[in-house]
């Protein structure tokens, strides 16, 4: 394969991977429970998912700074979906924890996602889709080796 190749897919990639993504940030945004949007999502599940954590494990499970995940916190905690505590050990260390109505905001959310993926997935073979995993996972893990060489 030759550079001008490699370059005319790598833009090929970056075209549909955007496309892709504002496609479906709307159609999922759609899906959301009124008020909430896509990023509260995102730390809404992360924080569902796992039970309880600091704002510190959010920022990095989300890729995001410290600042954007406080205002979002700061939004889901004033719409009564999550709560914070300090850690009864240490005092520095602030847990965030869904509250039921933030778990029975995150099944609702859930259901809308879950027939967006059913739409578009359904319509493929199920080796298709681990390929495409497989392969996005690939350049995920090539991108993070990147980021820690510097």
């Amino acid at each position: 394969m030759t550079d001008t190749d490699r370059q005319k897919y790598f833009f090929r990639f970056g075209e549909i991977i955007m496309e892709i993504a504002r496609k479906l940030h709307v159609e999922l945004d759609e899906q959301n429970v009124p008020g909430i949007t896509g990023s509260q999502f995102f730390v809404l599940r992360q924080i569902c998912s796992r039970g309880r954590l600091t704002v510190s494990e959010v920022a990095e499970k989300l890729g995001v700074s410290l600042s954007a995940i406080t205002a979002l916190v700061d939004r889901l905690v004033k719409s009564g979906l999550v709560v914070r505590s300090r850690d009864e050990k240490d005092r520095r260390l602030v847990w965030l924890e869904a509250t039921d109505k933030g778990r029975e905001t995150m099944k609702s959310c859930m259901v809308g996602r879950k027939k967006v993926a059913e739409k578009y997935f359904s319509q493929l073979p199920e080796e298709d889709i681990q390929k495409l995993i497989d392969i996005y996972e690939k350049i995920l893990s090539m991108i993070k080796s990147e980021e820690k060489r510097g």
